[in-house]
């Protein structure tokens, strides 16, 4: 009796600790469940739409604390006359990626009624900055729309016990899932064909999710993931595949700055991109015993292909990681590539470092974004708060202690070919999509791809989908988009133009549909 007494006052003194603690968010400090609604209407080219856009949050548990997270969200529902929505119609849940991002690039960049409104290449500038009030590319005719901010992001609070849950690749899903299954019950959603939307690590969430939603009752209709990131075993640079998958997009970034790919198109030079990086893949499968001829053959080529010297590309080994490229391809120029968007340049204090002094697509485009979301926010749909909207949630990205830092093993469905231990120490997500559309044939999926992207590549995500293992019948049922845009296809008019059409036809289209959005040139055979 004493021992369980002294446990119970220990627990005690830990918490009345953690209450004077202003920091330590305990679970009876989350908010209840609130929402503000407003009115309004979309109208583009004769079309109108009344709707209501409602803000607020939800609170959800996890198995071992009740609540853990109150998650916020911003509805645009299309209303009747009589200001009822319809049950019937198609609801999207968006999210960014980080992890542990807010929604505020793809809420203010994307398919809202308003947008943000800046320049295609956009390299900085203050406030104030201009919104579009009519959104010409509003999913609304199609869909209604939920922004998620991920715990601990945005508005979304968690409680301190529960981040060493939601601040994990299985712990997120988890999450996500548990909110859009309250976010069903709360507004009788549960009939309606439910659509995913994710972005770069908002890819890897919505890939899983395909999975775990069916496994929790929860049919998808589809899901569209742009910037996509699968498979992370590739994106380590001791391993051939991460620097095989980067070339073509290396090649597509030199074109635009014209050190390379003259009289192509961006189409043509992409696929001959594609070839070379297969005679590239050949050269490195031989490590150091490649022939001294051969490595100058690919080096030439490959100098070629990306307007990197030769003399450069040998001493690394014809092995050069993104970073790097970023510094060297417009070395002669004293600057530097973004990261995100690679036609995007910009200065940087020490050019012959391999760090960059900041990424500067980044860096141009989050103040103008979070200025806008915020006003948006708070002043337009009226979420009255004094909180602080956070980018990103506040997790140590070096640390391995659950609570602390991200939490990146994954558990493989069960049954997976040669698996031994059912846990990943790094995500791999092809699986869960695999069995999400075997066991649901009718589930379409699109991939959005941008040349320029350096975060995720646009070869590496081919090479992704040519490793799941789904029988010939269900092959068609993904889909691959390509775009003249970085990692955020939304924020270049152009192509934010052909990703809603994409889009429209995705919407309409069946499973048996999805070859004829299929962009993806055919694989050639192989010269045996």
């Amino acid at each position: 009796m004493s021992s369980d007494t002294d446990t119970t006052k220990t627990q005690d003194a830990a918490k009345d600790a953690a209450k004077k603690d202003p920091n330590v968010i305990l679970p009876e400090d989350l908010p209840a469940d609130k929402e503000h609604s407003t009115k309004g209407t979309w109208s583009f080219n004769g079309e109108k739409i009344d709707y209501k856009a409602t803000v607020g949050t939800l609170r959800i548990d996890t198995a071992d604390v009740k609540p853990a997270a109150s998650i916020f969200y911003s509805m645009f529902e299309a209303v009747d006359s009589e200001g009822k929505s319809d049950a019937s119609r198609p609801v999207t849940f968006i999210f960014n990626g980080g992890p542990g991002a807010s929604s505020t690039f793809l809420m203010m960049g994307s398919f809202g009624p308003q947008r943000i409104d800046l320049p295609d290449v956009y390299e900085g500038k203050g406030a104030p900055y201009k919104i579009v009030d009519n959104n010409e590319f509003c999913l609304l005719p199609i869909t209604d729309l939920v922004f998620i901010d991920a715990p601990g992001a945005g508005f979304s609070i968690l409680a301190d016990k529960a981040k060493k849950d939601l601040w994990s690749v299985d712990g997120d899903i988890a999450g996500f899932t548990t909110f859009i299954k309250n976010w069903c019950t709360k507004y009788g959603r549960w009939n309606s064909p439910k659509y995913l939307f994710g972005e770069s690590y908002g890819t890897t969430r919505g890939s899983l999710l395909t999975l775990k939603m069916q496994q929790e009752g929860i049919a998808l209709t589809g899901a569209c993931l742009i910037s996509c990131i699968f498979d992370y075993s590739y994106t380590f640079d001791d391993n051939d595949q991460y620097y095989i998958g980067y070339l073509p997009t290396y090649a597509m970034i030199s074109q635009y700055h014209k050190k390379a790919g003259e009289g192509r198109s961006e189409e043509e030079w992409a696929q001959e991109a594609r070839k070379f990086a297969e005679i590239y893949r050949q050269a490195l499968s031989k490590g150091n015993r490649l022939d001294e001829d051969d490595a100058k053959a690919v080096a030439k080529k490959y100098s070629e292909m990306t307007g990197l010297p030769e003399e450069y590309l040998l001493s690394s080994s014809l092995r050069v990681p993104d970073g790097r490229f970023r510094k060297k391809v417009l070395r002669s120029e004293d600057k530097v590539v973004g990261r995100y968007d690679g036609r995007v340049s910009g200065y940087d204090t020490d050019p012959e470092s391999a760090d960059q002094t900041f990424i500067v697509d980044d860096a141009f485009l989050s103040p103008a974004y979070e200025a806008t979301v915020n006003d948006y926010l708070r002043r337009t749909l009226g979420w009255d708060t004094d909180k602080e909207r956070i980018a990103f949630a506040p997790f140590d990205w070096t640390s391995t202690v659950p609570g602390k830092g991200w939490v990146w093993t994954h558990k493989l469905p069960d049954h997976v070919k040669a698996d031994e231990w059912g846990y990943v120490p790094f995500p791999n997500t092809l699986h869960d999509m695999c069995y999400a559309i075997l066991q649901e044939p009718k589930l379409k999926i699109m991939l959005g791809n941008g040349y320029y992207d350096m975060a995720t590549p646009f070869y590496q995500t081919e090479y992704d989908v040519d490793h799941i293992e789904l029988p010939a019948e269900l092959k068609g049922n993904i889909a691959l988009t390509y775009y003249k845009s970085g990692h955020m296809i939304y924020t270049v008019k152009e192509a934010l133009t052909k990703l809603y059409s994409d889009l429209k036809k995705f919407y309409a289209a069946d499973a048996k549909d999805m070859p004829s959005i299929d962009e993806r040139p055919a694989a050639g055979k192989l010269n045996l």
